[in-house]
């Protein structure tokens, strides 16, 4: 199993610090024996390109991104690109913005394929694991026909 973390690109004007809930998750993830690759498109800046080599060279299963309200336009695009490139990956964002809007979000972007909502390191290790069903998941969000499903809230 392989998973692709990205934080994707922002305008800042001081110095980028580093993406510590992606550093996070990959830690669960390693832990478990899957391998990881992390994208900062803070520090390099993003191109398609880039993204399609790094694609083409991990052939990751899952690629998760987070997203702040500052960062969330960036993060779609960048998603939309990932279907484009390679539609078989499944795709999942976490972060603040998206905890606060999983049911609008997943309406309004087919591209993305499941939503993490709060903490995610139980939910995103549960979901690329595969063991239960999604409905069992909790702190997820995501499409069941034309209906979206939100699980029941993962505890702090």
């Amino acid at each position: 199993m392989r998973f692709m973390l990205i934080n994707p690109f922002y305008p800042i004007s001081e110095t980028p610090s580093p993406p510590l809930g992606l550093a996070f998750l990959a830690a669960v993830l390693e832990n478990a024996g899957i391998k990881v690759k992390l994208l900062d498109f803070v520090v390099y800046p993003y191109s398609k390109t880039i993204l399609e080599t790094e694609l083409n060279s991990f052939q990751p299963d899952f690629v998760g991104l987070t997203s702040v309200t500052m960062t969330f336009d960036n993060a779609i695009g960048v998603v939309k690109d990932v279907k484009n490139i390679a539609p078989d990956t499944i795709t999942v964002m976490g972060g603040p913005h998206v905890s606060f809007c999983a049911q609008e979000t997943l309406d309004l972007y087919p591209e993305l394929d499941f939503i993490v909502i709060g903490e995610g390191e139980e939910s995103i290790l549960e979901l690329t694991r595969g063991e239960c069903s999604r409905a069992d998941i909790k702190g997820i969000a995501y499409r069941d026909g034309s209906r979206t499903i939100t699980t029941e809230v993962r505890p702090f």
